[in-house]
């Protein structure tokens, strides 16, 4: 086994290297609940202003969620206390911050004591630089513990993915996703698909639909705003006569443009109502084009989880949406 080391420099860019032998025991499966971090932190520095960063970037609520819910949940433990116990998480932070250390600096390790595992040591001397090194690199770090949040989600669907429901949607509309088993088809036609979870306390959803490109504009907000609710209501009816799902327009729509594996991706994020009814939830979609067909693809994943906390379920189908691929 190999394991890998990641260093974050104030530059703003990753180096990934080996940093180990070949000669490691076969670990055990992380523990610890998806969305925590065990923070390795002595009291005084708890205190700090340091701790303080910390505090501060993992409470910052996520965002299109019905309510606030922090990014990450945080156990903060001292140095004498970190055990075996805790070695086994999937995150762990060990903050080293003494005068013995010259400049500041994020070394992420992956696999130390259990797998799948990151291991982010936070090394830097006790003056304003650490703390300076860490607000300029806070984006970046928040941003490499969800993409392995991710990766284990995906790595796990695509492991336990539900093989059939891949296997139509190859065949019949040149589309690919890994969803887990436990998901249904609920619909599926010739341009709309809707898969769905369905155990006794929540609903997790995944829509797809396509549609001839034809506008110049099918790349923005209100486009694609306007054009799921035109799938949704011919679509996801609701329990009671003429209700039907829909965006919420009084909430706030968050859009963003990305490219991942050379291919262009709007995502759009907020949250959804249902027309004459009581139902409502987040939801997150992304939007791309396939040249080769002239249409446009929409993937979608919403929950609906009355009484519950719903940044893990929003989460797990955000990995959901990360397998999608056009079948070429």
């Amino acid at each position: 086994m190999t394991r890998f080391c990641i260093t974050i420099s104030v530059a703003f860019f990753i180096l990934l290297g080996a940093c180990d032998s070949d000669k490691q025991p076969l670990l055990p499966k992380v523990t610890g609940k998806p969305g925590e971090i065990v923070l390795v932190m002595d009291e005084y520095q708890w205190g700090s202003e340091t701790g303080e960063f910390f505090r501060e970037t993992f409470s910052q609520p996520v965002i299109a969620l019905p309510e606030d819910e922090p990014i990450y949940d945080i156990v903060r433990i001292p140095s004498s206390g970190f055990s075996n116990l805790f070695k086994s998480h999937r995150n762990i932070i060990l903050t080293k911050i003494s005068s013995r250390h010259q400049k500041p600096r994020i070394i992420v390790q992956r696999d130390i004591w259990a797998k799948p595992q990151i291991v982010i040591n936070v090394i830097g001397p006790k003056d304003s630089t650490t703390l300076n090194y860490l607000i300029e690199n806070r984006e970046k770090l928040v941003t490499l513990i969800d993409q392995i949040e991710i990766e284990r989600t995906v790595q796990n669907y695509k492991k336990n993915r539900a093989k059939g429901i891949d296997q139509i949607l190859r065949t019949e509309h040149n589309l690919s996703i890994s969803v887990p088993a436990g998901y249904n088809f609920d619909v599926d036609t010739a341009r709309f698909i809707w898969i769905s979870h369905e155990p006794s306390d929540r609903m997790q959803g995944v829509l797809i639909y396509y549609y001839d490109y034809t506008d110049p504009n099918t790349f923005t907000e209100d486009f694609l705003v306007k054009k799921r609710n035109e799938y949704t209501r011919r679509f996801v009816p609701g329990p009671n006569a003429g209700s039907y799902m829909s965006v919420e327009s009084e909430a706030p729509i968050y859009f963003r443009e990305y490219t991942k594996d050379d291919r262009y991706f709007a995502e759009i994020r907020g949250l959804w109502k249902l027309e004459n009814g009581f139902m409502g939830g987040p939801f997150i979609s992304i939007t791309t084009l396939d040249e080769s067909r002239n249409r446009v693809i929409t993937a979608e994943g919403f929950v609906f989880a009355p009484g519950k906390e719903k940044r893990n379920y929003i989460r797990e189908l955000q990995a959901i949406l990360q397998t999608f691929k056009v079948v070429e």
